[in-house]
């Protein structure tokens, strides 16, 4: 792992200087600084969005885990803008964290190429190759830090934060698509509504709690995002699965909500999505 990042901050360290610190974040170093400025421009077509609730640490195993960043791996190409966001209930140090937020570049278009020296080109083909590899790495240890046990596991108030994160996060992304990961068991509970009692999950009715949310005016605004879940129904602690009758009833609700919040959901995983992130 580490000769994989020396080797990759050597080359950019070669190929370009870091950008000032007023720019954006931009946690993936450029590979693109020697190339002249009009013949390229950095995508906008895609950000992928990742939200960790950090109680999952508790819940999903090892092959959930690392069929999820497989998942991951799969869906990440050239261009995209990631972030990794993280978030749990506001108790000792959990808090929405924006843990990683970087973009890779793309290749010079076939038509500009005639006008970028050679070894410029060939420098930049070996850059963007270690730099997604750069960003996949720093990715899986962001991820292995979000799923690190918290000494005292809670329940999330799981809208609260979705509302935070979308009107900070989403709201002013420019990106042509937006897509979203949540990693969470969609078990919300909250002054407005919990779906436990007496410390068990309990059968929810769609339409009343989705009554609540609109009345206590919570819904998000995800900017048009196509979301995906991971997760939905695990119990914490014991890697058990709520009934298929709560998780129906389960998938109803949130359908209302992402509806309701600007969002598409394509994809509820129950724990896992049968399809992979398009």
């Amino acid at each position: 792992m580490k000769k994989i990042k020396l080797s990759f901050l050597t080359m950019v360290a070669l190929m370009s200087h870091f950008a000032s610190a007023s720019t954006l974040r931009n946690d993936v170093p450029s590979c693109t600084e020697t190339v002249p400025s009009e013949y390229y421009q950095l995508s906008n077509e895609r950000e992928f969005v990742i939200l960790v609730d950090k109680t999952m640490a508790h819940s999903l195993d090892k092959e959930i885990k690392s069929e999820l960043y497989q998942g991951i791996k799969r869906f990440i190409q050239p261009g995209d803008k990631v972030q990794l966001v993280e978030f749990s209930s506001f108790v000792q140090d959990s808090y929405i964290k924006v843990a990683f937020n970087g973009q890779l570049d793309t290749p010079i278009h076939d038509d500009h190429k005639k006008y970028v020296k050679k070894s410029v080109l060939k420098q930049l083909d070996k850059c963007l190759d270690k730099q997604h590899q750069f960003m996949l790495s720093k990715l899986g240890q962001g991820l292995k830090s979000a799923f690190e046990a918290q000494a005292k596991p809670t329940n999330t108030e799981l809208i609260g934060a979705l509302s935070d994160i979308s009107n900070q996060i989403l709201v002013n992304s420019t990106a042509q698509r937006k897509v979203v990961l949540l990693i969470s068991d969609m078990l919300e509970n909250s002054d407005i509504s919990s779906f436990y009692k007496n410390n068990k999950t309990q059968l929810i009715h769609p339409a009343q709690e989705l009554e609540k949310f609109r009345a206590s005016e919570v819904f998000a605004n995800f900017n048009q995002a196509d979301v995906y879940v991971i997760g939905t129904g695990v119990i914490p602690g014991n890697q058990q699965y709520i009934s298929s009758q709560k998780m129906n009833r389960l998938e109803r609700f949130w359908k209302g909500y992402f509806e309701q919040s600007n969002a598409k959901l394509l994809g509820f995983g129950k724990p896992m999505l049968l399809t992979d992130i398009q």
